[in-house]
């Protein structure tokens, strides 16, 4: 009732200081003393009145309630404080997405000096780091807010989460140990002690950590290039410790990969574990048998190593052989057929399986091409070199290879099928 009867007098107050300036051409003329007269804008009085009602109000609040004024006055400063250094958070923000180093620091430094600075704006200004100062400066940096905030489990996650990064794998290691007590099923460790097992070659630590990802965060670890790592990693582990077949459950991988894919990887497992055992013969048909199921190369690739280590036994160039006179004749495995019988200086053989391969125009595998050029020195065919060089090594290509680079690598599947090299 008060406010209303305070608004009622101060809109006839207007108005009749409206009426006395229409009156006297919008001034106002107050009369002090005899002939001494004060003349006032009308806007001026009007917000006099304003400023003086405002100050009367304000002191009347001081001396009834001064703490409550005060306190009022204080949360005015939070707020006019809080708009500033909210107004720095996102000009840090915008600054971090153009990516000027300049403005970044000097951004930061503003926020540097606030205490309330979020922890996660600083962990934010260290990741970027890495883009503009050497890794060293940036570890130091790292360790010097760690000091400064300890038990900070988000920054040290950002720690770990840099040292992968930057691959300093002597660091991640003391630091995976404090990683695993605190957050030992967090998506981010697991990753991170993984790709450290993988560095360390330890491929049964890394897939079963891999299998851990897949199994607890599967929408995130489904991407292609991932599981073409853990299939990768996979073999490696079969390889490296032929037992751990044993003990791999495939099951978790059926979400993820087709059937065909993990019966060839079951295939690996117990291919390699038939190696380890020496039983070649058993090996190399299996081998034989996946790659027609499936059309897997890497099967006839494992078939060649078989081959290889049994001391290129006739018994598992049988198993190939039979391959070839059944209905699921390959031109592939014909091929690796030929070379293993050149291997074994059976050259009428490797020849003649050369001889019936027919390949789609443009589409011949140069080790068919090598062969057939190493066939026809060992058979004395001399005429024949010079175009099958050509098709072998065509001119543009040999011009094109600089003098420099012309170095003979260590390894090389063409000596390894050359008896006399």
């Amino acid at each position: 009732m008060k406010r209303l009867i305070g608004l009622i007098l101060l809109l006839l107050l207007i108005s009749g200081l409206g009426y006395f300036a229409l009156l006297n051409s919008h001034n106002v003329a107050v009369h002090l003393y005899g002939s001494f007269t004060l003349q006032f804008a009308v806007w001026t009085l009007i917000i006099g009145s304003f400023v003086l009602g405002f100050l009367l109000s304000e002191a009347r609040v001081l001396f009834s309630s001064p703490q409550g004024w005060i306190r009022r006055l204080r949360i005015l400063w939070e707020r006019r404080e809080e708009k500033q250094r909210l107004r720095h958070q996102d000009h840090f923000q915008e600054v971090v997405l153009e990516g000027n180093y300049n403005e970044i620091e000097k951004t930061y430094r503003l926020l540097e000096k606030d205490p309330e600075t979020p922890l996660q704006l600083k962990i934010q200004h260290l990741e970027q780091l890495r883009f503009f100062e050497n890794p060293q400066e940036v570890l130091l940096k790292y360790d010097e807010m760690m000091s400064d905030e300890p038990d900070q489990i988000e920054l040290e996650l950002s720690y770990f989460r840099m040292l992968i990064r930057l691959k300093d794998w002597d660091r991640l290691e003391e630091q995976s140990v404090q990683m695993k007590k605190k957050l030992p099923d967090h998506p981010e460790v697991l990753e991170g002690l993984s790709k450290m097992m993988a560095q360390k070659q330890l491929w049964k630590e890394c897939v079963e950590l891999e299998q851990r990802l897949l199994e607890q965060f599967p929408k995130k670890h489904t991407e292609i290039f991932f599981l073409e790592e853990h299939t990768e990693h996979l073999k490696k582990s079969f390889q490296q410790d032929p037992q751990f077949h044993h003990r791999w459950d495939s099951n978790y991988l059926k979400n993820f990969l087709p059937d065909q894919k993990i019966r060839f990887l079951n295939a690996i497992a117990e291919v390699e574990l038939l190696r380890s055992q020496n039983e070649y013969e058993k090996g190399s048909e299996l081998c034989t048998n996946h790659y027609l199921e499936s059309g897997e190369m890497e099967l006839l690739r494992l078939w060649e190593d078989l081959f290889l280590e049994s001391g290129k036994k006739s018994s598992v160039l049988a198993t190939l052989k039979q391959a070839q006179h059944s209905k699921k004749r390959n031109a592939y495995a014909s091929l690796i057929l030929a070379k293993a019988h050149y291997q074994r200086m059976e050259f009428e053989k490797s020849a003649a399986i050369i001889s019936r391969l027919n390949w789609p125009e443009g589409s011949v595998p140069e080790l068919h091409q090598a062969l057939n050029f190493m066939l026809a020195q060992q058979g004395h065919r001399e005429l024949e070199l010079p175009y099958l060089i050509s098709e072998w090594l065509p001119e543009e290509r040999m011009l094109g290879i600089p003098l420099e680079n012309m170095k003979i690598p260590d390894s090389s599947s063409l000596l390894e099928m050359h008896p006399k090299a």
